[in-house]
């Protein structure tokens, strides 16, 4: 018997002997572990009701050919090393704020800034996730140049205008100390309040003891910081919501290395994750607001001068970030903008024939968006 015929009884000798233990050879069922970071807490929202439920989803669908694991609360970044971590491969994917990185995705954040014309988080979350994966080449641009492959971005819950005191007209809110940030601050001096620069963890004693009036802010805040406790009046009025938070997305290598059939996966299960937490975010702003008005809270109407003032302030804020964008050097910001807008336009009209059903969304954000990518 040659030295070859010895190798080969070998070889089959041993995995006989593999199959007999139950234990195989598959080269088909690698497993590709994935990892996430995330600056937010481990039990928020979003972690919670869109990605941890998300993650399942794709391990069972491939057979646990892909697996994730998340890392919390800041564990392997925070909020500015997010785009950088993902960049370097230090983690595979994570929850990326444009806003907080301004210069390195300038085109994202033309649009982000637009934030205050948030009046429907389903209608601007579908809008910018068709925007952004679809139709801004600049933004597939400068996501490229950081290697980085975007999947998917949700919106929050809209925000309110809450104060410690009774309001209930454009005159009331005259005079008022507002805790406000970013654009929600230059609307809050729109209506005659003074803005003030306070973090989100100071409101609750800021409020209390009268160094702020009002704040801002989502509906949530109410029960997630007690605000509640301290808030009369809310003012049944959307004041914006930030709505370009991408929270799908891959280092481009680590994408190019998944078979075909284990991308198809992520995409596909990609349009149920952005409803999930939109949805989300809602029933908790909505579950916050009653808990407030079941502690003696008032849920008031504005007047129709404050609902004024507020689509005066709205009108300007199209040209305000283009402008903005092009001193950044964003020569394109009119026609991104523009682009956006009509965005809008078009699922306002998606989700007005959606009526609201869950299902009927994903479907339109599928059918609309994510059956387009590869």
């Amino acid at each position: 018997m040659t030295w070859e015929d010895v190798l080969k009884k070998s070889l089959i000798s041993t995995t006989a002997a593999f199959c007999a233990m139950g234990i195989g050879i598959s080269l088909a069922h690698a497993e590709t572990k994935l990892t996430y970071g995330s600056f937010i807490p481990a039990e928020h929202i979003v972690h919670k009701m869109g990605l941890q439920p998300y993650f399942d989803r794709t391990e069972q669908d491939t057979g646990g050919s892909i697996t994730w694991q998340l890392f919390p609360g800041g564990a392997v970044g925070g909020v500015k090393e997010a785009l950088k971590i993902v960049e370097t491969g230090s983690v595979d994917s994570s929850l990326i704020i444009d806003v907080y990185i301004k210069k390195d995705l300038p085109a994202s954040v033309a649009v982000s800034n637009l934030l205050t014309l948030n009046d429907d988080p389903l209608v601007f979350a579908g809008a910018v996730n068709e925007f952004q994966l679809i139709d801004c080449a600049e933004c597939e641009a400068e996501r490229e140049a950081h290697n980085i492959k975007a999947l998917g971005y949700y919106s929050t819950g809209i925000s309110h205008l809450m104060c410690g005191t009774e309001i209930a007209s454009l005159e009331d809110v005259q005079g008022k100390k507002i805790r406000a940030a970013s654009r929600q601050g230059a609307l809050a001096s729109h209506l005659g309040g003074t803005p003030v620069s306070i973090t989100t963890a100071e409101m609750y004693e800021a409020i209390q003891r009268g160094v702020a009036d009002c704040t801002i802010g989502s509906a949530a805040w109410l029960n997630a910081y007690n605000l509640k406790d301290v808030i009369k009046t809310i003012v049944d009025m959307p004041t914006g919501a930030y709505f370009s938070a991408l929270f799908l997305d891959m280092n481009q290598d680590k994408w190019d290395e998944l078979s075909a059939e284990e991308k198809q996966t992520i995409i596909k299960h990609a349009p149920k994750a952005v409803a999930d937490i939109v949805f989300a975010y809602k029933e908790e702003g909505d579950a916050a607001i009653q808990a407030a008005l079941d502690m003696g809270a008032k849920l008031v109407k504005p007047d129709q001068a404050m609902l004024d003032a507020v689509k005066e302030f709205q009108v300007g804020e199209v040209k305000i970030s283009a402008d903005a964008a092009k001193e950044d050097g964003l020569e394109s910001s009119d026609a991104l903008l523009t682009t956006f807008m009509e965005k809008v336009e078009k699922w306002r009209g998606i989700v007005a024939s959606t009526g609201g059903d869950k299902d009927k969304y994903e479907e339109a954000l599928w059918t609309e968006v994510f059956s387009k990518l590869n």
